[in-house]
């Protein structure tokens, strides 16, 4: 009960901070791309804010769905559950997450694996290394595992089945 208790503290401040950072950068992308149009437009194109935009689109991507997950918005199929025993029903959910979790395991896994071997490659237009692009699906992947781990754990410690 501690356990769970310390894990749902620790997802809930990182679903907090990570709702925080996907506002910084979808503005982020908002004001990337808005420049660009404007520069198009009355100036010269900048080179470099395509690249911006299609990074800040990766990171929002893997954090936002971590958000996502976290609230239990990805799409599910649940009519099959509803029709099981209250008892099979929680023990349908904590199957489903334990599998959603073997996934983002491995997905972190190769995640890792590919940053490690592409990552010393340096980004066309910014010149920056490409780890710090192919970084945004290790660190999704293990925002997602935790909110996987604190989700098998409340099902566990709850006394009614939770609606996902």
């Amino acid at each position: 009960m501690v356990v769970a208790k310390a894990v749902k503290r620790v997802s809930d401040l990182l679903d907090r901070f990570c709702s925080i950072v996907l506002v910084i950068l979808l503005a982020g992308m908002v004001l990337v791309t808005l420049m660009q149009i404007i520069c198009r437009v009355f100036f010269d194109a900048l080179t470099w804010s395509e690249e911006v935009a299609r990074y800040l689109l990766v990171w929002s991507t893997f954090i936002g769905a971590g958000c996502v997950y976290k609230k239990g918005g990805h799409i599910s199929v649940l009519i099959a559950q509803e029709y099981l025993p209250i008892k099979m029903q929680k023990l349908a959910q904590i199957l489903v997450q334990l599998l959603c979790g073997a996934f983002l395991a491995i997905a972190l896994y190769y995640g890792a694996k590919y940053m490690r071997l592409q990552g010393n490659q340096l980004s066309a237009a910014l010149r920056i290394p490409m780890r710090l692009m192919y970084m945004a699906v290790p660190v999704g992947c293990s925002i997602m595992l935790l909110h996987a781990l604190d989700n098998i754990l409340q099902s566990l410690v709850a006394k009614e089945v939770a609606k996902l």
